[in-house]
């Protein structure tokens, strides 16, 4: 029993990865940004957005939150083992090899895990990945938002960004819950100067 809870700590350890695994590249000025601080802005962001939506939509969306809050704990788990890929057009060829090198380390790493959450993050992954419940559509809103505040008074990140190339990789996410399309607007045009690329 004492070997069994010694692997396990050992095999936490990869999952623990995520709190030293930085995103948005180098780009960050002052304290970085991890993977792990990401997840954890996005149980509170998702507690917010379920909020609104019920008094912006009474009764229009019927939301499992315990299933939403296990897709946020695992959705970039994987990044412990692939590291995050900048969304700037900088990185674009990177950021577009991200989906094949997370399904190539979808093929060992959840087996470097404990037993008992394997199965739990491969079915989470999958259902975010797969975007068809309604949560995990949530969870992906959840995830845009999150961006977008925590970039608000960062606008240097989205220098290399031009109008159309920021709604192209965000607005069609909202077409499911367009109730929330009015924060990412709102953060848009009261951002700082130089928010997007002249």
């Amino acid at each position: 029993m004492n070997n069994e809870v010694l692997q396990d700590a050992l095999k936490m350890q990869e999952a623990m990865k995520l709190k030293f695994t930085y995103r948005f590249g180098n780009r960050l000025k002052g304290d970085k940004e991890s993977v792990a601080a990401h997840t954890w802005s996005m149980f509170l962001i998702a507690d917010y957005l379920e909020e609104k939506l019920h008094h912006l939509a009474p009764g229009k969306y019927d939301l499992d939150m315990k299933k939403v809050c296990k897709l946020i704990m695992y959705h970039d788990l994987i990044e412990a083992e692939t590291g995050d890929e900048d969304l700037d057009p900088s990185n674009s060829e990177n950021h577009n090899a991200k989906g094949e090198q997370e399904k190539h380390a979808m093929e060992t790493f959840p087996t470097k895990l404990p037993k008992e959450i394997q199965s739990k993050f491969v079915s989470a992954y999958n259902e975010y990945e797969e975007r068809k419940s309604l949560e995990s559509k949530f969870v992906k809103i959840v995830d845009i938002i999150e961006a977008e505040f925590f970039c608000f008074n960062k606008g240097y990140l989205f220098k290399n960004w031009t109008k159309d190339y920021h709604e192209s990789k965000r607005l069609h996410h909202y077409l499911d819950f367009p109730e929330l399309l009015y924060i990412q607007e709102a953060l848009i045009k009261n951002a700082h100067n130089n928010y997007y690329k002249k």
